[in-house]
């Protein structure tokens, strides 16, 4: 199958946000408020069916109003995300509190689909012939799919974001972030042997192998900062960009509600875990 890109133009920007086309299966759909460029770039024909690496409004937002166009469209998605998207009230009150007055210009209107049109993804299955894979560690029901003739692994944010030839940043928003199961998750999409990398943030990785080893160690390097606390996290990321990216994307990346957010993620992340090693500590003494 061939598969292309199209890009939403999220808050104005090019190559930030993407959904993706394979065949006539559409993966992630972006927020509301790429509904437009993306509509355009379907050609204004519904796709065979939306699957969606996870609920997070800048992947899913738009799901609702897709169905609202087109009432037999099936939506999948992990069935710990489906009620978010059967009612994404709390999504909406989430995605609010980061960014508050933005959130409509940002990620546009969200419309809860029909449970009738919901269907959920298991571990292992094939969709629309797609392979999927649970991908716990952004987020605890993020997806992967493989379209195995192609070789081309679609990623939503397993792979993390990709900001420059030279800069892997992995997006780590509360309440779900698991280090550890994002690194078992990176094992598991490795052992796919994808020929490419489809990004939803943003394009295209034809070097795989390289691209899966510069997440992983950029998710050792954001967990060293992280644990030296949020402010040495914040200046040990802004002095990484600004040696790799132009300085509009590290302003973007740091001062548009992106930086903050993720280094919350990892602050609940390492107090969850070493809550647990302590009792485990415990529980062994």
């Amino acid at each position: 199958m061939d598969a292309r890109i199209i890009d939403l133009r999220y808050d104005g920007r090019p190559r930030t946000v993407g959904a993706w086309l394979c065949g006539e299966v559409l993966v992630d759909c972006g927020p509301g408020s790429g509904l437009g460029c993306l509509l355009e770039g379907l050609g204004d024909r519904p796709p065979r069916a939306v699957l969606l690496t996870h609920v997070h409004l800048d992947h899913a937002g738009a799901a609702g109003a897709l169905v609202a166009r087109w009432p037999q469209l099936p939506v999948y998605v992990h069935p710990r995300g489906a009620p978010h998207m059967a009612d994404p009230s709390r999504l909406v009150a989430s995605a609010r509190r980061v960014f508050g007055e933005r959130l409509e210009g940002l990620l546009g209107e969200v419309l809860p689909v029909p449970e009738a049109n919901l269907h959920t993804i298991d571990d292992g299955a094939e969709i629309a012939g797609l392979r999927c894979a649970w991908t716990p560690g952004h987020a605890s029901h993020h997806v992967a799919f493989l379209e195995p003739d192609s070789g081309v692994a679609f990623c939503g944010d397993l792979a993390g974001v990709r900001l420059d030839a030279d800069a892997v940043v992995p997006p780590t928003p509360p309440p779900e972030v698991d280090l550890d199961a994002w690194r078992s998750s990176l094992v598991r999409l490795q052992q796919w042997r994808p020929r490419a990398l489809a990004l939803a943030h943003y394009g295209l990785i034809e070097r795989p192998g390289e691209h899966i080893e510069a997440m992983g160690e950029a998710l050792d390097r954001h967990e060293r900062w992280a644990a030296e606390g949020e402010e040495v996290f914040l200046g040990e990321l802004e002095a990484y960009l600004r040696e790799r990216v132009p300085a509009p994307a590290v302003e973007d990346y740091m001062f548009v509600a992106l930086a903050r957010p993720s280094a919350a993620g990892l602050r609940r992340w390492l107090e969850r875990s070493r809550g647990d090693a302590s009792h485990a500590g415990a529980d062994s003494r």
